[in-house]
């Protein structure tokens, strides 16, 4: 095949889902790599081998798995873009702004253990809605009040040190308060909320998925190699006798059903001709509006989403708590591509090698993007 017959074969897979907007039924639909202009061959040595469930699906075709992608459990911290959206459909609703203080919406008085947490006392006036979803909101990662023995701090600490807006902290602690403020916007379990606006329409049954609530978290031992971990989740766990969800994560979750959330923000928000989540809230997503610094450099972050290129390729993430597998949806829109994957490990080959390597994500996505633009 010459460079240029490849080249129009490429063009004519890059236009094709605006004119056919395929969208998956009871399951999805499949083709084969080479179909969806995928090299079979480099997609074979990257297809990962240990992990709960994957999948890879372009064009709104199904073009490759591995494990069982049917299988849900529960996926860490991919859960907080789940977190997000509830306030992108509140958002799309007028229910608020996303740079409304969060204290007009619930300060939590008579509710949270202790005044110095109340929002609407000291640093916590200053916090909105765009801080929480942006990890700004000035709380502490739970990390840093950890003991030495690995028992989590005392839930009193779960309240905001420093001024919001100012500096990027990963901090599940703010995650959970941003849930509790959710649960009284809404006056409704968020998990009902993405059941009756995003689910139900994307052929998911309620039943297929569930987000973990808070008092669950902070009374089982999700991570036996985290002693105490989840104390930091601080009463209340009902708000208006609807349960609190642990903002922070735990979404509950198959390979097959992240895909269908990750194709709607691929879609920009539409499902089969319905406008579900606005194209306003994902176009905002897109854009980093903090970004956490690392000794690799680090990456933008938007609404809960990561962006570790800028412009090509966003995605909600969460690593299981001894760092052997990662939970991922990636979404990149210019390739129309999108990787859902549950407690994967990229470049293992064996279990014992995944023991010993670590989470293997490394650069495993950008060398699959390289595969398809190649």
């Amino acid at each position: 095949m010459s460079r240029l017959t490849k080249l129009i074969l490429l063009y004519l897979a890059a236009i094709e889902p605006v004119a056919s907007q395929q969208y998956p039924e009871a399951e999805w639909p499949r083709r084969k790599p080479s179909e969806a202009g995928i090299d079979e061959q480099a997609l074979a040595k990257l297809q990962p081998r240990i992990g709960i469930g994957g999948v890879i699906i372009r064009h709104g075709y199904l073009v490759a798995s591995w494990g069982n992608p049917e299988i849900a459990v529960q996926t860490a911290s991919m859960g907080k873009s789940f977190t997000s959206t509830v306030l992108g459909l509140a958002i799309d609703a007028g229910k608020v702004k996303l740079d409304d203080p969060v204290h007009l919406t619930w300060t939590g008085q008579g509710e949270l253990s202790d005044p110095h947490k109340y929002l609407d006392f000291g640093f916590h006036r200053e916090i909105t809605w765009r801080h929480l979803a942006n990890m700004m909101a000035g709380f502490q990662d739970i990390d840093l009040f950890s003991s030495n023995a690995g028992e989590m701090g005392d839930v009193h600490w779960n309240y905001a040190k420093w001024q919001p807006g100012k500096v990027f902290e990963y901090a599940d602690g703010a995650m959970w308060r941003f849930s509790q403020a959710l649960t009284k916007l809404w006056n409704k379990d968020i998990k009902q909320v993405l059941d009756e606006r995003i689910f139900v329409d994307l052929g998911v049954p309620s039943d297929r998925w569930d987000w973990v609530p808070g008092q669950v978290v902070q009374s089982t031992t999700l991570y036996p190699t985290w002693p105490g971990y989840g104390r930091y989740l601080d009463p209340p766990w009902e708000i208006g006798g609807k349960p609190v969800r642990a903002g922070p994560g735990w979404v509950v979750i198959s390979a097959q059903d992240a895909a269908r959330f990750g194709y709607l923000f691929l879609r920009k928000g539409r499902w089969k001709g319905k406008q579900l989540l606005s194209e306003a809230w994902i176009s905002q997503l897109m854009k980093g509006q903090a970004r956490a610094h690392s000794v690799e450099g680090g990456s933008a972050y938007s609404l809960n989403w990561w962006l570790p290129r800028e412009g090509v390729v966003f995605e909600a993430r969460g690593l299981n708590i001894d760092w052997k597998a990662v939970s991922r949806i990636s979404v990149v829109p210019h390739l129309d591509l999108v990787v859902a994957a549950i407690r994967t490990n990229y470049t293992a080959r064996s279990q014992k090698e995944a023991e010993e390597i670590g989470a293997g994500d490394r650069d495993w996505l950008f060398r699959l993007i390289a595969a398809i633009e190649k």
